[in-house]
């Protein structure tokens, strides 16, 4: 019997890469197999192996292929990387300039933690080391990886990723690296990052691509208000509740001191120090803020700072629902590897829905079923076998 009806699943796929152009790029057995990548990866319950991503993605070679694609495979990475980034920067871009909104390009990093081999072990996991977790407080063994995304309104979109290697760059050239990789364009672009990352080195950088920084700070940064050598704890000691402004984010208000200033290469930035509302203005509660464009308000700069969350959002989405931190290779070059398929992965789940992973990941799942669904219908129309059936799914 033959199959008359196939898997409807890889057509977009096959669309979508001539679109990207990437048979210009790749040749067809790579193509091949990271069609199947992005298929088994977006799937309901994958779990980061690539048994998973075999039985998903419906893949007729044997399981071993997909290990020796990301280990010995004859294929280039700075391609896939090269290409998520023009799509990426193209949809913001276009947003951007469809609703008169900044382009944001938003700073940060997270861990992938593993677990600590054994001191007999004689395969260990390669490039890990000790990271400090800003989410558990503490150091775990794993692997940081920094990333970038775009956003211009709603829109957001992941633009770049690269593993930290505590043999190679700092996590701040690394940052310095993917900020010089976003296009400069006629919009206003802000970087926006959390109080690890403002060094000389990275607003230098932002400032000869033209982009304005946002970021946290810490409390113990030093500057010099009067030209006074201080810190920010100590200067926000002297401030009182009438020399702070009223400033409503959301649903919460703030109480917000500002100076304006010199810092690091910057000759002029604002400096925002701020407290909830009813909170009292102990030094400990303060949270501190930069600028570079001092023509903001400060509604707008907490406000623009504020979407920095959504880098924190797609961390949690990309561990939980993309296993981001739970391949299971060993080498460097596979790791590498894996976490330049997801990042593309990811991209096409979110072109596929107006730039929302989350949405694109459930619009995904949903239309996959239903091509399983009218796939089987079509089989047993066709005059197909149960059995038949089963083994095409490879669930026999």
């Amino acid at each position: 019997m033959s199959h008359t009806y196939t898997l409807s699943q890889s057509n977009p796929w096959n669309n979508r890469f001539d679109e990207w152009k990437l048979p210009l790029y790749f040749s067809k057995p790579a193509l091949h197999h990271i069609k199947h990548f992005v298929d088994g990866m977006l799937s309901t319950g994958f779990t980061g192996t690539l048994t998973d991503i075999h039985r998903e993605s419906l893949q007729e070679r044997d399981r071993r292929t997909l290990s020796h694609f990301l280990t010995h495979g004859n294929w280039d990475t700075s391609y896939l990387k090269r290409i998520v980034q023009r799509v990426a920067f193209q949809q913001i871009k276009a947003c951007a300039q469809r609703d008169h909104s900044p382009i944001f390009v938003i700073l940060d990093d997270t861990v992938c933690e593993k677990t600590k081999p054994s001191s007999q072990a004689m395969h260990t996991i390669q490039g890990a080391s000790f990271q400090h977790s800003h989410l558990k407080g503490r150091h775990v063994y794993g692997h940081a990886v920094v990333q970038t995304l775009l956003r211009s309104g709603e829109q957001v979109f992941p633009f770049a990723t690269e593993r930290y290697d505590p043999q190679g760059k700092s996590k701040i050239d690394l940052a310095c690296d993917l900020i010089q990789a976003v296009p400069m364009s006629a919009c206003r672009t802000y970087v926006l990052m959390d109080s690890w990352y403002p060094s000389a080195s990275v607003l230098q950088t932002s400032a000869e691509r033209g982009f304005h920084v946002i970021s946290g700070l810490k409390t113990n940064r030093i500057f010099y208000p009067q030209g006074i050598r201080q810190s920010l704890k100590s200067f926000a000691s002297y401030i009182s509740k009438t020399d702070t402004d009223l400033v409503t984010i959301g649903f919460s208000d703030y109480r917000v001191y500002r100076y304006e200033g010199k810092l690091n290469v910057v000759e002029n930035t604002a400096l925002l120090l701020c407290w909830k509302d009813g909170e009292g203005f102990d030094p400990k509660q303060m949270k501190a803020f930069l600028s570079t464009d001092v023509s903001l308000s400060n509604e707008e700069i907490l406000s623009y700072y504020s979407k920095r969350w959504a880098i924190e959002t797609y961390f949690r989405t990309a561990k939980i629902r993309l296993a981001m931190d739970r391949y299971q290779v060993r080498s460097t070059q596979a790791i590498d590897r894996y976490l330049t398929l997801l990042l593309f992965a990811a991209l096409c789940c979110s072109y596929g829905s107006h730039g929302s992973l989350i949405d694109g990941l459930h619009r995904y799942q949903i239309q996959k079923k239903h091509d399983m669904i009218e796939y089987i219908y079509n089989q047993t129309q066709g005059g197909a076998t149960l059995d038949q059936i089963k083994t095409q799914l490879k669930v026999a």
